[in-house]
C-alpha cells in the first residue's frame, strides 16, 4: 500500500478510518472482514464520497480556506466545493513561490520547488507491504552538507505568536481605543523569539534555565514545572496537540521528517540525519503592506518596520521529540490495515467535527446524528450530571447513544439553555421571552440602517494598509428603516459594489458614510456585529481623515442576533433595578428566543424562514461562500458573465439587509 503524508495523518485518526478507507478504495470488492452490525449502510456512504479526496492539494487549499469566514452565529461555510479550493489554490501556490524568495534571501544553497509534486523533492522508504512517501514544499541543500526543509502553511504568525502570556494592558487599550492598534509581537510574550536572521526559535534553545526545566522535565517524569515556567510548558505542550491551531502544523512536518529519516537510513546515508533542519513558513501577521504593488509580484517588499511577509519557525529540536510518537502510530496503521474490521464507534476528537479539517468519512461515523433534533444542535456541548457530577462532552454523549436532544437523561439537562431546547424540543413549541426582547426593541433609535459587507481576506495583501487575511470590504448593503416598519424593499436601498479588483475602499466609505447620517441620532443595525465592528475598525484606522466617521456608525451598532440570542451587554442596563446584578447575570445568559426550525444555529439564514417566506434558495449567489468566490472571479470573467455574476452579488448583499427588516417586522408582530 502506498501511504502519503495526508493519507498517514488520516490513518492514524482512529482504529477504523483503515478499514473504512479500504471500502472506500475497493467499494464492494473491500478486504473487511467484519463489520459492527449499526453501521448497515457504510458501503451505501462510501459509494456517495467524491473521488481524489486525500489531495495533498486540497489540503493545502484547506489551509487558506479556514481563514475564510467567522463561525460565531453557527452558519458553517466550511465546506468547500472542488471549484471553490480551486478558485483558492492560486494564492497557495503563490505563496509558495513568495516563500522560496524569502528563503533566498536568508539561506545559503540551492532550492528545488515548484508548482506541481513533479518539481517538487520526494523521500519514500518501503516497510513490509507499504511504502511511505512525502514531497517537500521547499527543499534546500547547501555544499557544506546541510539541509534545510521547508514547509509552506496558508496560515499566518498570529497563532504562534499566542503561545505564551498576553499583555492584558495593551488588551485593554486595544479594546478601549479602535485607533489603537498593537503589533501581535506586542501583544504577546510567547515561547518563540526572533534571533538575529530573523528566524524564530523556542526560547529554551537559548534560554538557560528554560532549558535546564526542560531536562529535569524530560529525565523526570515526576518533576513539577516551576511556577515561573508553568504558562510556558502549558503553551509548549500544544505544539504536541495535533488537532490543536498549531500542533496540527508541527505534527504535519514531523512526519515529513520521520519519512526522511527511514528513508535516508533505508539508503545508508545515517551521516546526512543530523545535518537536516525543519523549518515551517507561514504569513507574518504583523506585515503590513505600506506601498502599491503589482498584484502579479512574488517578492513582496518589507514594511517600513522592517516585517517580511513570510516568516519562518525553526522546528529542527520539537520535531525530534515526534520521531518515536510518530513510529509508534506508524505500527498503530499496520495493525489497522491487516485487522480488517470495524468494530466498535470512534467518535471523538479526532473527527475534527465541522471543522476544515474535518475527516472524510464524517459522514459515515456521524449518520446518527445528522437528522433534525440530534444532540448537536445542542449550543452548549459541556453537560454534568445533576446526580453524580460526573462531566461528558458531546462525543461522550453520542458514544453513549444519546443521539437524539430527546435521548438525553434529564439529570443532564440541567443548564438552563439545555432546558430551554429540550423543552421546545419535547413540547414542540417555541421559545419567546417577550419581556427582554419587548425592551431590546424599544430601545432602538430610529431611523435604523440596516448595514451588512461582503468581504475577500486575501492571503496575500493587495492594497496599501493590508494585512495577510485581513478582510477587504469590496460591498456593503443599506436599507433605511425610518419608522418601525416603514421601509421599501427598492427604493429605501442604497449599496456599493466594486466594480473590479482595483482598490476602491475610499470610495466605498465615502459613500457609506454619505447614506448613514446619523447627526440627528439613529442605529446602525447588523446582525453577528464582531464582523462589522471589526471592519469599521480596520478601515478607520486605514483612512484617518475618515476615521471619526467610521468609528460613530461603528459606535450606533446594535446587533439583531443578540435580540434572539441574548447577551448580558445589550439587556443588563434594559432590566429593572429591582433585580439584582446576580439575577440580571443570569437572565441575561439563556436565549431570548428558540424555535425548532434553528436546528442548534442563531444564522441570519436559519432564523428568516421562521419569520418570513423570504429565502436564498433562488438566488444564482445563496451564501457567504459563494459571494467571495464570485468576487474572487470578477476579472476573468466574459462580458455576458461579469454582468450577470455582478448582478447576483447585488442581489445577495441586499437580500442580507432586507432580511433584517424581516426579522425585525416578525418580531413586532409576535408582540403584538
Amino acid at each position: 500500500m502506498k501511504i502519503s503524508k495526508s493519507l498517514f495523518k488520516n490513518l492514524t485518526r482512529c482504529d477504523n478510518f483503515a478499514s473504512i478507507y479500504d471500502m472506500y478504495t475497493f467499494r464492494n470488492m473491500h478486504h473487511i472482514k467484519s463489520i459492527y452490525g449499526e453501521n448497515t449502510n457504510i458501503i451505501q456512504d462510501i459509494e456517495n464520497l467524491s473521488e481524489g479526496i486525500f489531495s495533498e492539494q486540497s489540503e493545502n487549499a484547506l489551509d487558506i480556506f479556514e481563514h475564510m469566514f467567522d463561525d460565531e452565529t453557527g452558519e458553517d461555510l466550511t465546506e468547500a466545493t472542488s471549484a471553490q479550493l480551486e478558485a483558492l489554490m492560486p494564492y497557495f501556490t503563490k505563496l509558495e513561490l513568495v516563500a522560496a524568495q524569502m528563503i533566498k534571501r536568508k539561506f545559503p544553497g540551492n532550492l528545488v520547488y515548484g508548482d506541481n509534486i513533479k518539481q517538487q523533492k520526494k523521500y519514500s522508504f518501503t516497510e513490509g507491504e507499504h511504502e511511505y512517501y512525502c514531497y517537500l514544499d521547499i527543499y534546500n541543500e547547501c555544499e557544506d552538507g546541510k539541509i534545510r526543509v521547508f514547509e509552506v502553511k496558508g496560515t499566518t504568525s498570529k497563532k504562534f505568536f499566542k503561545l505564551g502570556k498576553i499583555d492584558k494592558e495593551k488588551e485593554l487599550a486595544k479594546d478601549e481605543n479602535p485607533k489603537i492598534n498593537f503589533l501581535d509581537e506586542e501583544l504577546y510574550d510567547s515561547i518563540f523569539i526572533k534571533d538575529l536572521s530573523g528566524v524564530y526559535r523556542l526560547k529554551e534553545e537559548t534560554d538557560i534555565s528554560i532549558k535546564k526545566e526542560l531536562e529535569c522535565l524530560i529525565s523526570d517524569e515526576t518533576y513539577k514545572v516551576s511556577k515561573e515556567y508553568k504558562k510556558y510548558f502549558e503553551c509548549r505542550n500544544k505544539l504536541f496537540d495535533r488537532y490543536s491551531d498549531t500542533g496540527k502544523y508541527v505534527y504535519d512536518i514531523a512526519i515529513e521528517r520521520y519519512i526522511i529519516e527511514k528513508s535516508l537510513i533505508q539508503e545508508n546515508l545515517h551521516n546526512k540525519i543530523n545535518d537536516m533542519e525543519f523549518y515551517l513558513v507561514v504569513l507574518n501577521s504583523n506585515y503590513v503592506l505600506d506601498q502599491e504593488i503589482n498584484l502579479d509580484i512574488i517578492d513582496y517588499p518589507t514594511d517600513k518596520l522592517g516585517h517580511e511577509l513570510t516568516i519562518c519557525y525553526d522546528l529542527t529540536n520539537i520535531t525530534k521529540e515526534y520521531f518515536s510518537i510518530i513510529e509508534n502510530q506508524k505500527d498503530y496503521v499496520v495493525e489497522c490495515i491487516e485487522r480488517r474490521t470495524i468494530d466498535k464507534s470512534c467518535i471523538g476528537k479526532c473527527c475534527e467535527h465541522k471543522k476544515t479539517t474535518e475527516c472524510k468519512f464524517e459522514k459515515i461515523c456521524f449518520s446518527k446524528v445528522k437528522h433534525p433534533g440530534n444532540v448537536y444542535e445542542f449550543l452548549e456541548r459541556r453537560f454534568v450530571d445533576s446526580e453524580t457530577n460526573e462531566k461528558y462532552d458531546i462525543y461522550d454523549i453520542i458514544k453513549n447513544k444519546y443521539y437524539s436532544i430527546l435521548d438525553m437523561p434529564l439529570t443532564l439537562i440541567n443548564k438552563p439553555k439545555h432546558i430551554i431546547q429540550y423543552n421546545c424540543m419535547l413540547k414542540d413549541e417555541e421559545y419567546f421571552d417577550r419581556e427582554l426582547i419587548n425592551l431590546a426593541i424599544e430601545d432602538i433609535k430610529y431611523p435604523i440602517y440596516h448595514l451588512d459587507f461582503e468581504s475577500f481576506n486575501c492571503p496575500l495583501p493587495r492594497y496599501i494598509g493590508e494585512t495577510p487575511y485581513m478582510q477587504s470590504v469590496f460591498q456593503f448593503s443599506l436599507h433605511i428603516e425610518r419608522e418601525p416598519g416603514v421601509c421599501d424593499k427598492k427604493f429605501d436601498h442604497y449599496e456599493f459594489l466594486a466594480p473590479d479588483h482595483k482598490d476602491h475602499r475610499r470610495t466605498l466609505c465615502e459613500k457609506m458614510i454619505e447614506y448613514i447620517d446619523l447627526s440627528n441620532g439613529g442605529t446602525v443595525m447588523v446582525y453577528n456585529q464582531t464582523f462589522e465592528k471589526g471592519r469599521l475598525k480596520e478601515l478607520a484606522q486605514m483612512f484617518p481623515n475618515l476615521a471619526d466617521d467610521l468609528l460613530k456608525i461603528r459606535d450606533a451598532v446594535y446587533d439583531l442576533m443578540y435580540v434572539l440570542y441574548g447577551n448580558k451587554k445589550m439587556f443588563n442596563h434594559l432590566l429593572p433595578n429591582t433585580m439584582s446584578e446576580k439575577e440580571k447575570d443570569e437572565r441575561c445568559k439563556v436565549f431570548n428566543y428558540y424555535n425548532n426550525g434553528l436546528h442548534g444555529s442563531f444564522s441570519i439564514k436559519k432564523v428568516l424562514p421562521l419569520f418570513t417566506d423570504l429565502t436564498y434558495s433562488t438566488l444564482t449567489v445563496k451564501n457567504g461562500t459563494e459571494a467571495v468566490l464570485t468576487y474572487s472571479m470578477l476579472p476573468t470573467l466574459t462580458k455576458d458573465e461579469y454582468n450577470r455574476l455582478y448582478l447576483a452579488l447585488r442581489e445577495y448583499c441586499q437580500q442580507d439587509t432586507w432580511a433584517m427588516v424581516e426579522v425585525l417586522r416578525g418580531l413586532r408582530k409576535k408582540l403584538e
